[in-house]
């Protein structure tokens, strides 16, 4: 069973090192990469949803022949999502169980223009998030090199149109901080997206729960994979 984990905003193909510790050996661990971060730090930056997701597909494809699962948290969720739809158009393998993790339904996705806020504004906000280190918050060098990159991230979700489809046939798990601004009710409508099962699972913690969770994150793929 093969993996593929799809970064948040602002995230790169280390962002989830910390899970390969937790998984069993029988579950490859596979991190993408999207373009403009990372080993792709040269490519241009994408600013669309559409975009990011033919570009997933594109390194995915040679690899989805057997077994395999998508997990992504709030940005990486959304593309989980839209990359599972454009597999389907393809008619691709699809994958077997989705992960998403600190996004709402993509139904219920709204125009957020927090990606406009002058840089001080922006940096702030990404500290109550406490998804990135204070310790690279106060690092202008890292400031400079990061904040285009989170930004751009924020401005494709913010211009993500749902567009109402045909289910598909694949379970999803919703995974979500206690702390988030997503109500249960707004979750379990994920299941519009599919005929398979939804679940919701909450965890202790904001919207980077991940972090502090990460093996009971681990521990709650296995059951569902396996």
């Amino acid at each position: 069973m093969k993996l593929f984990f799809i970064p948040f905003s602002g995230g790169n193909a280390y962002s989830y090192s910390e899970f390969e510790k937790y998984l069993p050996e029988e579950i490859e661990f596979i991190n993408l990469e999207l373009p403009g971060r990372g080993k792709r730090i040269a490519e241009d930056l994408l600013t669309n949803i559409d975009d990011m997701t033919e570009d997933l597909f594109g390194i995915i494809e040679p690899e989805i022949k057997g077994n395999y699962a998508l997990f992504g948290h709030s940005l990486g969720a959304l593309l989980c999502f839209t990359l599972c739809r454009y597999i389907a158009m393809k008619k691709a393998n699809p994958p077997k169980y989705l992960f998403v993790s600190g996004q709402t339904a993509p139904c219920l996705i709204k125009p957020d223009k927090r990606y406009s806020l002058p840089d001080d504004k922006f940096i702030e906000m990404l500290r109550q998030m406490e998804g990135t280190p204070e310790e690279l918050l106060s690092d202008q060098g890292f400031v400079q090199f990061f904040l285009p990159i989170v930004k751009m991230d924020f401005q494709a979700i913010a211009n993500y149109k749902h567009v109402p489809t045909k289910p598909f046939n694949v379970p999803i798990a919703v995974l979500l901080g206690n702390l988030e601004n997503i109500s249960n009710e707004d979750a379990a409508n994920w299941q519009i997206e599919t005929n398979e099962e939804i679940t919701i699972h909450r965890f202790d913690g904001g919207h980077f729960f991940i972090f502090n969770k990460t093996e009971e994150i681990c521990r709650l793929i296995s059951d569902k994979i396996f």
